[in-house]
């Protein structure tokens, strides 16, 4: 019997289940958390069927592109909470943390040898598709990836890279009540059978007692310190969203796109919680609608299907934040699912390359204004280190480093101004991928990819008058933001940050 959500779910290879196998093992990538995930749902389905027991997975190695004390420290502090998680359940969790004296090599297919399957999961983008690709291929054992990260399944919002978000949206909103009835288990329904004590064949890592101590001895960049104050994991995951939906969700409407000290403004702060999984989307939307008493699917209004306003509520700053959180999110999950390419770090084998992920039209714009004269023009070293003309650019840039966080309205502006003054589009893109990947917190995942490309016209129109540099590709000013917005809180702000990072300027 087929249900709903098996449209989440893919085999990986061609190798059966292996019944007689000691465990079932759910291989934590993406969604790092014991409730609300769809792996795990899947993967206690296995256990009853099989009947054996869980084994979750979950590990950091050191080489992963841009590995830094800053997002080692955070994921570390979610698998903090996921061991605890798991202690609740009574389900085994077999933790493991790459050291120079402990490589990891292999060990995903060691433990796959033992196992009757492997369940983890399906993220289009980034290092995670080449590590399905890899385990599936040298598994001995069935490896299913679950599409867990988002309302919707992937596969039923269409087989083609979509060019707007108002071209998804529709589709998104076409599946939303089916795809709610059907949401992750809260609280999964772990069967008896499903759990044990089971040791792993390594040492597993413990949870320290002094977290920053044990970062600072392991070989990664510890030039990108931990953001003081903002702490990884399930538990500061949904702390976050209470405070959210408690004191910025009633603001959210007339107050997103101000840039501001983040204590004041509207913005959810929930992206990095969303990017590693500790806190579900699925999570994110309950919370939401419980801010409007007792919401069902019955209060859509289905006059305003694939419209922006009014679809899931009538409040504006429900419907305006959900509108982002579930349309925009998804956006740059399907452009890659859907076959758009997928982009390999630091590798020549990112398929396509930039700029030919682009549209036709905006590839061909910056190509014909390639050779314009910049007025400005600075070196990465220089990007990095907050050192341009222009104060409310290094502003964001210094939040960044600083917080690993940038307010969403200036990203947009930040982008734009590392187009216009680097040599060259191809230049840009790779300055702007290092920058965000390196120091934000929400970086490295389908939406932050997504996000530096709309700079250069993805999921855009062109835009009259043609400049140079741009071509028809939107154009975006400082001086322009000056006028729209009241700057002076968000100086101050930044002005007021302090730690590592200060000797920026």
């Amino acid at each position: 019997m087929t249900t709903y959500n098996d449209a989440r779910v893919r085999a990986a290879n061609s190798r059966p289940a292996n019944p007689a196998g000691r465990y079932v093992l759910l291989w934590l990538q993406t969604t790092r958390r014991l409730h609300s995930s769809h792996a795990l749902d899947y993967a206690l389905h296995l256990c009853r069927h099989y009947k054996k027991p869980l084994v979750v997975y979950e590990g950091l190695k050191l080489g992963y592109p841009w590995a830094n004390a800053r997002n080692h420290t955070f994921m570390l502090e979610g698998t903090r909470d996921t061991a605890a998680d798991a202690a609740r359940l009574g389900v085994a969790h077999w933790p493991f943390v790459e050291t120079p004296d402990q490589p990891g090599r292999g060990l995903v297919v060691r433990l796959a040898t033992d196992s009757c399957a492997v369940v983890t999961d399906d993220s289009p983008c980034f290092v995670v598709p080449a590590h399905n690709r890899a385990v599936a291929a040298k598994s001995p054992v069935a490896v299913y990836l679950v599409d867990g990260n988002g309302v919707a399944p992937l596969k039923l919002l269409g087989d083609k890279p979509v060019s707007a978000a108002a071209h998804l949206r529709p589709r998104i909103h076409a599946q939303f009540p089916e795809a709610w009835a059907n949401r992750a288990a809260a609280e999964p329904d772990v069967p008896k059978v499903a759990k044990s004590q089971l040791a792993p064949p390594f040492e597993p890592w413990r949870v320290p007692k002094d977290m920053a101590a044990f970062v600072r001895q392991l070989p990664i960049d510890q030039t990108v310190p931990p953001v003081p104050g903002v702490v990884g994991g399930t538990v500061a995951g949904r702390a976050v969203l209470a405070e959210f939906v408690a004191k910025k969700l009633p603001r959210y409407a007339e107050g997103r796109n101000q840039p501001d000290d983040p204590a004041r403004g509207a913005a959810s702060r929930l992206s990095p919680y969303l990017r590693f999984g500790h806190v579900a989307i699925e999570d994110v939307i309950d919370a939401v609608f419980g801010t409007l008493g007792d919401w069902s699917p019955a209060e859509i209004n289905p006059t305003a299907k694939g419209k922006r306003d009014d679809f899931y509520s009538r409040d504006a700053s429900v419907n305006g934040f959900l509108d982002e959180a579930i349309t925009w999110r998804d956006v740059g999950r399907q452009f890659f699912f859907a076959g758009a390419g997928t982009v390999v770090p630091h590798s020549a084998d990112s398929t396509p390359p930039f700029p030919d992920v682009l549209p036709a039209w905006a590839q061909e714009t910056l190509r014909k204004h390639a050779g314009d004269r910049r007025e400005h023009l600075y070196t990465p070293e220089q990007f990095e280190a907050a050192d341009t003309h222009d104060p409310l650019w290094n502003a964001a840039q210094t939040e960044l480093v600083r917080t690993g966080r940038m307010h969403n309205y200036l990203r947009m502006l930040w982008g734009k101004k590392v187009l216009e003054w680097s040599e060259t589009p191809a230049e840009a893109y790779r300055v702007l991928e290092h920058l965000n990947n390196k120091y934000a917190l929400d970086g490295r995942d389908p939406n932050s990819y997504t996000g530096i490309l709309w700079c250069f016209g993805l999921f855009d129109r062109p835009w009259p008058p043609e400049r140079p540099v741009f071509g028809n590709v939107r154009y975006m000013s400082s001086e322009n933001t000056a006028r729209k917005f009241k700057l002076a809180g968000y100086h101050e702000y930044v002005r007021g940050l302090t730690g590592p990072a200060a000797t920026l300027f």
